[in-house]
């Protein structure tokens, strides 16, 4: 990347703590021929910018080549929908992963490691295009007023059987979305 940093200023307490928290990032990119795509990865927030580590051949890369601008989503997507979004920049690392992967990223990874069986050798020989993340904006988006909006008493919805959702029990999900 060239030219002045990106820089998006502070985030809100909510998107700092879900960076620290959560176990991965999905980098939303956009293929060559426009539509999306959208993976799940682990990451490493270092207070500036999202590290992710990707296979160098992969659809991401080849996006991220064509379109920096990224889509980032983290967090947890329970009844809350405590999600935040960031846009941002995505840069690809000149040097390969075994030169620059953190022994943060070792240490906050290492029971998911040894759990898939993976060192973090074998991990910088495959995921061996490191790439950077500059948020360019953090959206003011994610929390519980998404249920308040819809109506839902105190701004809670309560779980019914599968496939509904709802104050109402089997209030069924397609009905809130209208049939299709």
């Amino acid at each position: 990347m060239t030219g002045a940093p990106v820089t998006a200023g502070a985030p809100r307490p909510s998107i700092v703590v879900a960076l620290q928290r959560s176990p991965v990032v999905w980098l939303s990119s956009v293929r060559p021929d426009g539509g999306p795509h959208v993976v799940p990865l682990w990451f490493l927030w270092d207070r500036r910018s999202i590290l992710v580590f990707s296979k160098p051949g992969a659809q991401k890369v080849r996006n991220i080549r064509a379109e920096p601008r990224v889509m980032v989503a983290v967090g947890e997507p329970g009844l809350a929908f405590d999600v935040e979004l960031v846009d941002a920049v995505a840069e690809l690392a000149a040097q390969p992963t075994s030169r620059v992967l953190p022994d943060e990223f070792a240490h906050k990874y290492a029971d998911l490691a040894d759990r898939a069986g993976i060192t973090f050798d074998r991990f910088a020989a495959i995921y061996e295009q490191p790439i950077w993340i500059r948020p360019t904006r953090w959206l003011d988006w994610g929390g519980t007023g998404w249920t308040d909006a819809a109506g839902y008493a105190a701004g809670r919805p309560t779980l019914s059987p599968i496939g509904s959702v709802g104050n109402a029990p089997g209030r069924q999900f397609g009905a809130l979305l209208g049939s299709r």
